[in-house]
């Protein structure tokens, strides 16, 4: 016999089944459908209760009320940026939105509508949803409950404050700075009431906030405008105080282009200042006058010692000069006559040269008296200048000591002015915000007021009910793919392929009634066609599955493997061959319970040899089934030896076309694995939905312990409905032919 080589190895953990395999997303369905009564029952479980809860809600109105916010504060730039890509204060938007969302807000919106004593809001307050009924009735019968006292109005107040926060939805859409507030009660007119109360309030809470600000600002100022006066007051008196005490008393003198610029005075110099410049003016003057006396004294003096009277302006310009020097001009002349025509002696040319004399000594007493003149105004001259010069030196000296005092003055001067300048900006602020105060307006406007809606606005019973329904059969479907995903059995052909060692010889369905049904009836099943294909397999396939002696175990109990070996072969005696089931489970031996009530008298042909006492022949057309069990029990042995089972095929193999093994699980008892050496192969049954492939590992490796060779694996009890689509396809063939499913 040829040995089928198996893996080397197994691992503990069971392999993936789907591993390397392609899921249709179909096959989700498919469990689906499998599951169906469940999935309806968790989705009938869901939808009902969620129904009933849909249709007993109470309607609602909805009314809103629009308002734009920071109309005053978004300032004008570009007109062109403006209008292609308005900038959004999104933070300062959020902040109003998170103003209108306070709890202050809520309760000045209760005192302004005097809502607790409204009957929709008092009906609201006094409901108890279903949940706490519930809870209460429960408690109630282990508790008694405490009275609850009752509510002061600010409490009352609180407590409707917070049911608007449940009623009342504000919102912005981040694009722009308008803000909804949506009210929504069961009352028309009470929605649009609070809609409108939260506008109205939020803008007076506005325009509050700003007019408080502006009195604040107010009264901060004028707290500090009595300071800043007594600074004033005080700093300016220091200044004239050591103006006083320096001497330094101020001359309104014609402000020059770059005097008070340079000082930074508003004021003329001091008189010192005056006085010195006065002085210095003089000074100038003086000396000029020095020096042209000087010239006059120095040039009457070198006339006189040169005798050039002609040189001296004075004496030039002094008429009685002039005159003197004419008489002398008509006595010399008259001498030179008189010394021509008369001789030295002569008394008259004696008087005419003494009168000529004398003329010129009167002459010589007035250049004296004009020199003797020029002398003393230069004298006065020096006299004024140094008197002049010792006064500069003097007020120099002042001045000097006013400069210095003058850098103290100058800073008592800024301080003075600093003073002055913060007073008066302090008046005119004071001034503005005393006329502003009564001018604050919000930065913010009501676009449109709440209207009572005519029609209630929900709930949308249709829409919550599609989405219970909907999430019913969500959770129906999720249930169902759990149950499934729970089961640990095997349940496709490609599973099988999975386990190592293991490939699918096919799949065989469930059917009702007992075995001999299927293959006594007029009909052809889906049971007989399933099974032949299997039969076909082991006689004409490949020859690593062709087998005449057929060892058929299962993994565990109870999985169909003695139903399928005697199926197997029936249908080998249907095909006109015969076909022996040797019934080696002589712990439990069943191959003829399973055959029902059929009774089959002994064969009396049957050789008188003790190890094939027990056979039944015919038990179906072509079909024999032999028990050996009663030797090996009177023996007292568990088991069939390898020798015994050996003599019997030695004995009946030329007999039969088929024989068929029928032993116990080989997961647990060793005869499936014992007595796979004297067969062609082993088929594995495994039962759909059934056997883990866990246990298959482990019955595996049992039989690779042993050397046995595995022929393959059949999936039985595979109810058509809960196959894979791919193999679900035969059976709509089978459908096409007239095949009963089920036979």
């Amino acid at each position: 016999m040829t040995t089928l080589q198996l893996p080397s190895s197994y691992t503990n953990a069971p392999p993936d089944p789907m591993a390397g395999q392609h899921v249709s997303p179909l096959h989700a369905f498919t469990i689906m459908n499998r599951h169906r009564l469940a999935l309806g029952a968790v989705a009938l479980a869901i939808a009902i209760p969620a129904g009933i809860g849909i249709f007993s809600l109470k309607p609602y109105y909805n009314a809103s009320s629009i308002l734009i916010v920071g109309t005053r504060q978004a300032p004008f730039r570009d007109l062109q940026a403006t209008v292609s890509q308005p900038e959004i204060d999104t933070v300062a938007v959020n902040s109003e939105v998170s103003i209108l969302r306070s709890p202050a807000i809520a309760s000045a919106v209760v005192r302004k509508l005097d809502l607790t004593h409204d009957p929709v809001v008092r009906a609201a307050m006094e409901s108890v949803p279903l949940p706490r009924r519930i809870i209460n009735a429960v408690t109630g019968f282990f508790v008694r409950p405490a009275p609850v006292p009752p509510l002061t109005e600010e409490e009352r107040v609180q407590a409707v404050g917070g049911m608007l926060d449940h009623w009342v939805t504000i919102l912005n859409d981040g694009r722009s700075y308008i803000i909804t507030i949506t009210a929504s009660t069961g009352d028309a007119r009470t929605s649009a009431r609070i809609a409108n109360a939260y506008a109205d309030v939020y803008l007076d809470f506005k325009r509050h906030m700003k007019v408080s600000a502006t009195w604040q600002a107010n009264a901060l100022l004028d707290e500090q405008i009595a300071p800043l006066r007594e600074r004033l007051r005080k700093a300016e008196q220091a200044v004239q105080a050591f103006r006083e005490k320096n001497g330094l008393i101020a001359a309104e003198l014609e402000r020059s282009p770059m005097g008070n610029a340079a000082n930074g005075d508003g004021g003329g110099g001091t008189v010192t200042d005056q006085q010195l410049t006065q002085m210095n003016h003089e000074l100038i003057l003086a000396r000029a006058d020095l020096e042209v006396r000087r010239a006059r004294y120095d040039e009457v003096r070198n006339a006189v010692r040169t005798g050039s009277l002609d040189s001296i302006p004075d004496a030039v310009s002094s008429p009685l000069i002039q005159q003197l020097q004419a008489q002398e001009a008509q006595i010399s002349s008259k001498a030179a006559s008189l010394g021509q025509v008369m001789m030295d002696g002569n008394p008259t040319l004696q008087s005419t040269r003494a009168a000529a004399a004398q003329v010129r000594s009167r002459i010589a007493a007035e250049v004296h008296h004009i020199a003797s003149s020029a002398a003393k105004e230069l004298a006065s001259a020096e006299a004024r200048v140094k008197a002049l010069s010792a006064a500069v030196d003097k007020l120099q000296e002042q001045v000097t000591a006013e400069n210095e005092a003058d850098v103290t003055l100058r800073q008592l001067q800024s301080e003075a002015t600093a003073a002055r300048t913060v007073y008066q900006d302090y008046l005119g602020r004071f001034a503005q915000t005393s006329t502003q105060a009564e001018l604050q307006v919000a930065e913010a406007e009501l676009i449109s007021r709440a209207a009572p809606p005519l029609d209630a606005s929900g709930p949308p019973r249709k829409q919550y009910m599609a989405i219970a329904v909907l999430f019913a059969l969500m959770v129906g479907a999720g249930t169902t793919l759990v149950i499934d995903r729970t089961r640990k059995g095997v349940r496709s052909t490609a599973e099988l392929d999975a386990i190592p060692g293991l490939f699918a010889l096919g799949l065989v369905p469930a059917f009702t009634g007992p075995l001999v049904r299927q293959y006594t009836g007029r009909h052809r099943s889906v049971y007989l066609e399933t099974v032949e294909s299997i039969r076909s397999v082991l006689s004409f396939g490949h020859s690593r599955f062709r087998a005449k002696v057929v060892l058929v175990t299962s993994a565990e109990h109870a999985e169909g493997k003695t139903t399928f070996a005697l199926s197997l072969a029936a249908n080998t005696g249907r095909g006109g061959q015969r076909a022996l089931v040797i019934d080696c489970d002589i712990r439990n031996p069943s191959a003829m319970r399973v055959m029902g009530a059929l009774s089959v008298p002994h064969d009396s042909q049957v050789p008188v040899d003790p190890l094939l006492v027990g056979l039944e022949r015919d038990v179906l057309p072509g079909v024999d089934i032999l028990t050996p069990a009663g030797m090996a029990q009177r023996e007292g042995r568990a088991m069939l030896s390898p020798e015994e089972v050996r003599r019997i095929l030695a004995q009946v193999s030329s007999q039969y076309d088929l024989i068929l093994l029928d032993t116990p699980p080989a997961l647990a008892f060793p005869d499936a694995a014992v007595l796979s050496r004297l067969t062609d192969g082993v088929v594995m049954v495994v039962k759909w939905g059934h056997t883990s492939a866990a246990t298959l590992v482990q019955a595996m490796r049992t039989l690779h312990s042993y050397d046995a060779r595995t022929l393959g694996a059949v999936l039985t009890q595979a109810p058509p409905e809960g196959l894979d689509e791919a193999e679900k396809h035969p059976f709509r063939i089978y459908n096409h032919y007239g095949l009963l499913p089920r036979g």
